[in-house]
């Protein structure tokens, strides 16, 4: 019977950390570290930078990232909030919108750019990752640029300057055609800290799940243990 129980709640400590996956394609690996705050802030920054023009995250609010992150309000007035409501800087409580005209930006890309907030839990983390390194010139496309990934994908790659220009060589590889500010390294760190970034944004509660979930699995399996020792004293005279 202990050895069941034993069984069950091993099986269950591997399985809690949140696997994010997702089907279809060669997925690359990302190490996503939810206590590291300073790739957190790092990936709001680029997203900040980068995303936020186009893209929401319209279940979240900025107030979140002063406990969440460590930004201080301050900080996140000045370098995050960079959209205004009639006529005022958008409050630190507000859910964090853009204000793109729908009609427009539809009719330039075809679609309207999807809301973010919940992109890591419904692809996965390591899709994103993989999509945001898999881009590559395709003059045939709209954007001049397609996606390994994701084929014909009306998007253009917003971080090529970072990361340069990749062309698909003779055997479908991706190869660097023009070198872009960083090399591939500091590049897929920088993706690395945005996929961190939009993995806590999907679900902010991990941060207290994964801090509390150690202590919880560590009670269950010596919770367990002192029941199986009350078992045996409890049928030791039966016996």
């Amino acid at each position: 019977m202990i050895k069941r129980y034993l069984a069950f709640f091993i099986t269950l400590f591997l399985l809690s950390p949140v696997t994010y996956g997702a089907s279809g394609g060669d997925l690359k690996p990302v190490a996503i570290d939810l206590d590291n705050k300073a790739s957190l802030q790092r990936g709001a920054q680029i997203y900040f930078n980068n995303c936020a023009g186009c893209h929401t995250l319209q279940y979240h609010r900025y107030s979140k990232f002063v406990n969440d992150l460590g930004i201080s309000e301050e900080m996140i007035k000045k370098n995050l909030i960079l959209t205004t409501y009639k006529g005022e800087k958008t409050k630190l409580g507000s859910t964090i919108v853009n204000s793109i005209n729908h009609d427009s930006i539809k009719e330039v890309f075809g679609v309207v750019p999807p809301d973010l907030t919940l992109t890591a839990r419904s692809r996965g983390s390591e899709w994103i990752y993989t999509f945001l390194t898999s881009f590559y010139e395709d003059q045939t496309r709209p954007m001049g640029v397609n996606n390994v990934l994701y084929p014909n994908v009306n998007m253009p790659h917003v971080l090529w300057y970072k990361e340069g220009l990749k062309e698909l060589d003779e055997n479908n590889q991706l190869v660097i055609k023009i070198k872009g500010q960083l090399n591939q390294k500091e590049y897929e760190q920088e993706i690395t800290d945005l996929v961190n970034f939009l993995t806590y944004v999907s679900e902010p509660a991990q941060l207290e799940r994964y801090s509390i979930g150690f202590w919880v699995m560590l009670f269950l399996v010596i919770f367990v243990f002192i029941t199986y020792l009350l078992k045996i004293e409890y049928w030791r005279d039966i016996k």
